[in-house]
C-alpha cells in the first residue's frame, strides 16, 4: 500500500470549510485506508482538525529547527507536537523559491523534526525540465545529510518537478517513467550515504497528481507514494487517488 500526502497549502478559507473537507473524505474512506493517509492543512487549522477527526494521521506544512525565542512568525516542533502533529514538511518549492530557503535551512529543520520523533517528508526538485538530474541529487545530498541511520524509517523524501507543479505556468505532470527513474537514482544515491539503513526511506512523486494519472504513478516500481496539493481539496477526487494506491 501507497503513502498518500495532501499537501493543502494556502486553503481553504476558513476552519468550516476545513472541516468539511475532511468530513466528507473521511465518509468516503474504509478503515484500513486511514493508516496510510496524512493531512497537512494550514497551522491555524491544525490543532481543531487533530482533535476531530483522530483517525487521520496530522502534520504541518513547515516548522523551524529553534524550540523557543524571538523568530517572529515562526512556529516550533514542540509547539506542534503540543497538538498533536507528528508529520512535517520541509523543503517545498515554495518555500525554497518564495521565501529564499536553502538546501542547508531545510538540512537544519530535517535533522531537528528527525530528532524531535517526527516523520520528515523532504521535498526536492528541479526547476526546469531539461534540468539535468545531477542537480536535484546534489540538492537531495545537501538537504538529508547526517540524518540520523536509526530514525530513517521516519524519512519520506517527495521528488516533485517544479515544472510540473499544478500552480506553475503552463504546468504538465511529469512522465512516470522518468520520475520514476529520478527516484531510482536518488535511491541509489541514499545508498550510498546511509547503506542497508535507505531501505527504510520512502521516496514520493509529486507535481500535478490528480484521479486520472494517479494509477500511472502509483504503479511505478521506485515510487512509493504521492504527494498531493490541488486534487486534495476535493474530498472526491482525492479519495480516487487513494483507492488507486
Amino acid at each position: 500500500m501507497k503513502l498518500i500526502i495532501a499537501n493543502w497549502k494556502l486553503n481553504p478559507t476558513t476552519l468550516n470549510e476545513a472541516i468539511a473537507l475532511v468530513s466528507g473524505l473521511a465518509h468516503l474512506m474504509k478503515v484500513e485506508e486511514f493508516e496510510r493517509i496524512v493531512i497537512l492543512p494550514p497551522f491555524i487549522f491544525l490543532e481543531e482538525l487533530v482533535k476531530r477527526f483522530k483517525h487521520f494521521k496530522w502534520g504541518a506544512q513547515n516548522v523551524f529547527w529553534e524550540k523557543i525565542g524571538a523568530y517572529t512568525g515562526e512556529v516550533s516542533l514542540p509547539m506542534l507536537k503540543g497538538v498533536g502533529a507528528e508529520w512535517v514538511l520541509v523543503g517545498h518549492s515554495e518555500r525554497r523559491l518564495i521565501f529564499g530557503e536553502t538546501d542547508e535551512d531545510i538540512n537544519k529543520k530535517m535533522n531537528t523534526a528527525l530528532e524531535a520523533g517526527f516523520n520528515v517528508i523532504v521535498a526536492v526538485g528541479e526547476l526546469q525540465k531539461d534540468d539535468h538530474s545531477d542537480e536535484v541529487i546534489k540538492s537531495f545530498k545537501k538537504s538529508i545529510t547526517g540524518a540520523d541511520k536509526s530514525k530513517l524509517e521516519k524519512l519520506i523524501v517527495a521528488y516533485e518537478p517544479v515544472w510540473a507543479i499544478s500552480t506553475t505556468p503552463n504546468a504538465k505532470p511529469d512522465n512516470p517513467a522518468r520520475s520514476n527513474q529520478i527516484i531510482g537514482e536518488l535511491k541509489h544515491t541514499a545508498f550510498k550515504m546511509f547503506g542497508e539503513d535507505s531501505k527504510k526511506i520512502k521516496f514520493l512523486y509529486g507535481g500535478s497528481v490528480n484521479a486520472e494519472n494517479a494509477s500511472k504513478f502509483l504503479s511505478e516500481p521506485y515510487i512509493d507514494g504521492a504527494l498531493v496539493g490541488g486534487a486534495s481539496l476535493k474530498s472526491d477526487e482525492f479519495y480516487e487517488i487513494i483507492k488507486k494506491s
